[in-house]
């Protein structure tokens, strides 16, 4: 079974529409993937069509998600075409697709280790293994959040977090160092606790709540 779904896509040049037809159980994807094969030239990204990666955040209907992981049945009323945009406060380098480095590149002065190296939680001498962190770096945070479009020398919710894991567990990098590098005006100060980062994250990282115990450590001053 298949249905029909109209689309109202952000492109650089302004909004087009797309119709396409999709299983009943398709995702927002594999309407961009359809659009796709009827005008090659759109530029959008995704990767691992499962929530792993990240790469594939929009704002839909002016909500940031990951495309493959919403369902068109969720986002497509009968009577309205589902819109697509790009994500906001991330450098556009065309139609759907976002330069998302200056996040990345935030992240990595940090010095925060991409996996843990033992899980804490195992029981002593049950094999060790690798975990990557949850944030999946996708920038839909930094999207959301409205304080990023007004400066853009704030430090952002994935940063932030980031820098609540270093302190909360180092794992050979510095804390004292992290906390101190996001105790400015433009780190955690800047935050105005609207909590949209935490609404919107596909990984349950909850930024904001990072955000607030790195508050609530400086204002106790906790050595670290």
């Amino acid at each position: 079974m298949s249905r029909i779904i109209r689309l109202k896509i952000r492109r650089t040049s302004g909004w087009a529409d797309f119709t396409v037809a999709v299983g009943n159980q398709a995702y927002v994807l594999d309407a961009l993937e359809a659009v796709w094969h009827q005008d090659r030239t759109l530029l959008f990204q995704h990767s691992c069509h499962h929530g792993s990666c990240g790469s594939c955040g929009v704002r839909i209907n002016g909500r940031e998600r990951l495309a493959c992981i919403t369902l068109l049945e969720d986002v497509s009323p009968s009577d309205q075409p589902v819109r697509v945009e790009p994500l906001r406060n991330l450098p556009l380098l065309g139609d759907l697709l976002v330069d998302v480095h200056p996040v990345m590149d935030r992240i990595e002065t940090l010095g925060l280790p991409p996996i843990r190296s033992v899980e804490p939680s195992l029981a002593a001498g049950a094999p060790s293994f690798t975990r990557f962190e949850n944030c999946i770096e996708c920038g839909l945070c930094v999207s959301a959040c409205p304080i990023v479009g007004s400066d853009p020398l704030y430090w952002g919710p994935a940063a932030l977090a980031a820098a609540e894991r270093v302190v909360a567990e180092p794992r050979g990098g510095n804390a004292a160092t992290a906390l101190e590098q996001v105790n400015c005006e433009q780190g955690v100060w800047r935050c105005h606790g609207v909590f949209e980062c935490s609404e919107v994250c596909p990984s349950d990282v909850d930024p904001a709540r990072a955000i607030m115990i790195l508050r609530r450590q400086l204002l106790r001053g906790e050595r670290l």
